[in-house]
């Protein structure tokens, strides 16, 4: 039974994908909250000189915060049309004003990591302007990205998020690829 499991951990991590989109900015949790669910999907292009066709994939993560809110602490299951994965983050806030938010974040899951510092500006309300420049790996190459996306709380707890990304994999111009993406998340 034991080596069942272990050919299925490992057959798993191998077919494991990352997340392509952030959708959890610097802002972290409203002040009232204590846990964030959220699930986004993103399409990913295709690099402009190489034939292959665009992707698609999804995410659902579980987020908190600990630490007297200066940690966050979350849960990310990506996910395909042929691969699964499962992960976590860790994001340290360095700065949180009532306008501003900035960290340092590490994800670490099946087959992928990713390190970031996320930015978050307040607009109005709970809506936030974000970024979170990131090195990360796509497959076995070394890649960065630029996200940069919106979030909006719609009534209550109810967020809506969209974002860009642009990446570049193996650091090379010519394998540049653009993410669009958007997620729905609950506060409670």
């Amino acid at each position: 039974m034991t080596d069942r499991l272990l050919l299925a951990a490992a057959l798993f991590s191998v077919c494991a994908c990352g997340p392509i989109a952030s959708f959890r900015p610097a802002s972290g949790l409203m002040p009232d909250r204590s846990l964030e669910v959220g699930a986004g999907i993103a399409k990913v292009t295709r690099r402009p000189y190489v034939d292959e066709p665009s992707a698609n994939a999804g995410q659902v993560w579980v987020s908190g915060e600990v630490a007297h809110r200066r940690i966050g602490l979350t849960a990310i299951a990506p996910f395909d049309d042929d691969a699964a994965g499962f992960g976590g983050a860790l994001r340290v806030n360095a700065l949180r004003t009532d306008r501003l938010a900035i960290g340092n974040e590490v994800e670490l899951g099946y087959a992928w990591f990713g390190l970031s510092l996320p930015v978050a500006v307040r607009l109005f309300d709970q809506s936030h302007v974000y970024t979170a420049p990131r090195l990360f790996n796509w497959s076995r190459d070394l890649a960065f990205g630029i996200p940069v996306g919106a979030s909006f709380r719609l009534y209550d707890g109810f967020i809506l998020r969209a974002e860009w990304q642009r990446s570049w994999q193996d650091f090379k111009y010519y394998n540049r690829r653009d993410h669009y993406g958007a997620a729905l998340a609950l506060q409670f």
